[in-house]
């Protein structure tokens, strides 16, 4: 039995959306912000020729939500999953809580602009994980913080960013080492060593990260002591703080 046997279907060659009846105008949402972010992030890590085939299911439920990431995705996921958690790429294809069912099934309210950048945001980690040699091994902070520089998260949305610019103007940064080793560290703060390695080193420098990173040692990649690196983008953020969009 086809899995996805009661979705309707709307894209074209490149973007395939999958929705249930009564969910048209997100599936359009979807389809359009995908077709506009897939050239950008694609043209960004110098990808020539075609992407594969990007394939989304919105879906209108929480137990829809946890059998497909289970599923189709053959991802494991803790039943049920949290209410944060509203999508989930892998590979090509992504699982996403349709925002017709925030209100019952998760913690947020919905954005249509959030909703955009969520979507860049998952695609990012499709495109990363297309060029890398072994997504495995990458750390959360460089994987997440890449979506959320790339996605724009980090200058619309305080859920990104906030934490990051409080404990700049407080002087309150963590190391290296904590960001790694923290979940939530890798959110608030990882986009920002991102945006530091493009900003100091040039893009070429995330797109070696993203394709030559083997082992998760992403400053191996850079060719620098982790200590030295790490003391540059403590100068930076505080040489750089004014560059940081303000809302």
């Amino acid at each position: 039995m086809n899995i996805l046997q009661n979705y309707r279907t709307f894209g074209n060659e490149q973007i395939e959306i999958r929705f249930r009846a009564g969910e048209e105008c997100f599936a359009q949402k979807a389809f359009a912000t995908l077709s506009d972010a897939l050239p950008a992030i694609t043209n960004y890590f110098r990808i020539s020729g075609s992407f594969p085939k990007v394939c989304v299911v919105i879906v209108i439920h929480r137990s829809e939500f946890d059998r497909l990431v289970r599923d189709f995705l053959q991802v494991e996921i803790e039943l049920p999953s949290h209410p944060a958690r509203i999508a989930q790429p892998q590979r090509t294809d992504m699982v996403v809580l349709s925002p017709s069912a925030y209100e019952a099934h998760s913690i947020f309210k919905y954005n249509p602009d959030e909703f955009r950048r969520l979507l860049i945001h998952e695609l990012v980690h499709m495109v990363e994980e297309y060029l890398s040699p072994d997504i495995e091994t990458i750390p959360r902070w460089w994987s997440e913080g890449l979506a959320v520089y790339l996605s724009g998260q980090w200058i619309y949305e305080d859920e990104f960013r906030k934490a990051a610019m409080d404990g700049v103007s407080q002087k309150d940064v963590p190391g290296f080492r904590q960001i790694e080793e923290e979940r939530q560290l890798a959110y608030d703060w990882g986009w920002t060593i991102v945006r530091f390695v493009e900003s100091e080193y040039g893009s070429d420098m995330v797109l070696r990260i993203v394709k030559e990173c083997a082992d998760g040692q992403v400053f191996t990649v850079m060719g620098g002591e982790t200590e030295n690196l790490e003391r540059q983008w403590r100068d930076w953020l505080t040489i750089k703080e004014s560059l940081i969009p303000a809302i």
